[in-house]
């Protein structure tokens, strides 16, 4: 039409933003629909929003990812156990409000047809609703859905960081997991940086199968990445840190 002005449409994007709430921790009751055990957890997030993260019965770090979470859901929207004898685990020595209202349930998966739900449980209806609000503003985040090369790199070297054992150190295991297309070039590459792997021990460590958080920082990862890459190219997109 004859004079019309163009629209112009802008979406301020706003950064990804952890609460304090959700990094210091929340108490949960986790349950499971094939199972009447119920497993008292506190759930925390990383300062950038890349994980959930809690520790299992076993001691080791459990951990969700939270670019894979479709939906947050609490309350009536939340799934609900049908075991009675399950229900009535989750409402004992509760005065936080009702079970419905505290119920909370996470979906995640790859995409929307293969899916798993972690259901929780809060132990006061507010947190409920604010836990699950704040997990569903990190997930659709646009900014942490379209992340740059650096930022891929912070977030592998935040989850080696999370799954460190009791003393501290990194298991190998967990690096080769993070490369498991060629365990001989991940072998190689720790080697070039000065660092044990399983076919190799040095000296200064005195577990060969564990690297100590001190002296692996985030720099050893893009140092490390260079060596992973088949090509000499790789040189030429990877800045100085």
């Amino acid at each position: 039409m004859a004079g019309a002005q163009p629209g112009v449409h802008a979406l301020q994007l706003k950064p990804v933003c952890v609460s304090e709430t959700l990094k210091k921790g929340v108490k949960f009751v986790k349950w499971d629909d094939d199972s009447t055990v119920v497993t008292p957890i506190v759930l925390r997030t990383d300062p950038q929003g890349f994980f959930f993260y809690w520790t299992d019965q076993n001691k080791e770090t459990e951990l969700l990812d939270i670019s894979l979470v479709k939906d947050a859901r609490c309350g009536k929207h939340a799934r609900a156990p049908k075991d009675p004898k399950l229900r009535e685990l989750l409402d004992a020595g509760n005065a936080g409000g009702r079970l419905e209202n505290r119920m909370i349930t996470v979906v995640y998966g790859p995409d929307l047809v293969n899916i798993s739900y972690l259901n929780l449980v809060a132990f006061q209806d507010d947190i409920a609703k604010e836990w699950s609000d704040e997990v569903f503003s990190l997930a659709t985040n646009l900014l942490a859905q379209n992340m740059s090369r650096d930022a891929f790199l912070e977030k592998a070297y935040t989850k080696l960081k999370l799954q460190v054992t009791p003393e501290g150190r990194i298991p190998l295991k967990n690096i080769y997991r993070l490369f498991s297309s060629d365990r001989k070039r991940v072998e190689t590459a720790l080697e070039a940086c000065n660092l044990p792997s399983s076919r190799v021990s040095i000296c200064t460590y005195s577990d060969q199968h564990c690297l100590d958080l001190v002296l692996f920082p985030f720099s050893w990862v893009c140092s490390g990445l260079i060596l992973l890459c088949s090509g000499f190219s790789s040189h030429k997109f990877l800045i100085p840190i």
